[in-house]
């Protein structure tokens, strides 16, 4: 009996977890990034910017001398966890 109550409490958490997950942040998600991170089916971009990314919607501060940088900590639902790719420098 102890068992299955196990059983279906860890069940029910993985559900609770598949269920927050489903819902990050995607309000913005770059085309292209350079520090990509992929855990548990989101994918979270970790380039610095000079100014917080136009629609993001939780911007942090990562650097503040000399000059301050910003990160944006919005998230997207990932399949294959490939993040979009490297950007290109010219």
């Amino acid at each position: 009996m102890k068992n299955t109550k196990l059983v279906a409490l860890l069940v029910l958490q993985a559900v609770l977890v598949m269920g927050i997950l489903s819902h990050v942040n995607a309000d913005y998600f770059p085309t292209c990034c350079d520090n990509c991170r992929s855990f548990s089916g989101v994918d979270v971009c970790d380039d610095a910017h000079p100014t917080c990314p136009t629609g993001c919607s939780a911007c942090r501060v990562v650097q503040t001398t000399p000059t301050q940088t910003f990160r944006c900590a919005d998230m997207k639902n990932t399949v294959d966890g490939t993040c979009g790719g490297p950007c290109t420098k010219y």
